[in-house]
């Protein structure tokens, strides 16, 4: 299930280009670099750089899964099982 929805998302270009994580060769630790990279570039620039960061990691335990299933849907995933 899993390869096929990564597979119907990338196919159709709906995921963010700076989602890294839960991607074949998109690595968290790409973010990083891209992170460390941006930043240098600002210090560089003579600009200030200010980072605030969150964890999300939770953040599916608490969807509401009709409205989940109303996004899919959206997005054209068909077929869905309806919960209860």
């Amino acid at each position: 299930m899993h390869f096929r929805l990564y597979e119907f998302f990338d196919n159709n270009q709906l995921l963010y280009e700076n989602q890294y994580g839960f991607r074949p060769k998109h690595s968290t630790y790409m973010a990083l670099l891209k992170l460390i990279n941006k930043v240098s570039e600002e210090i560089d620039d003579k600009f200030y750089s200010v980072g605030i960061f969150l964890d999300l990691s939770k953040a599916f335990d608490t969807i509401d899964h009709s409205i989940l299933l109303d996004k899919l849907f959206t997005y054209g995933i068909r077929y869905c099982l309806q919960l209860d």
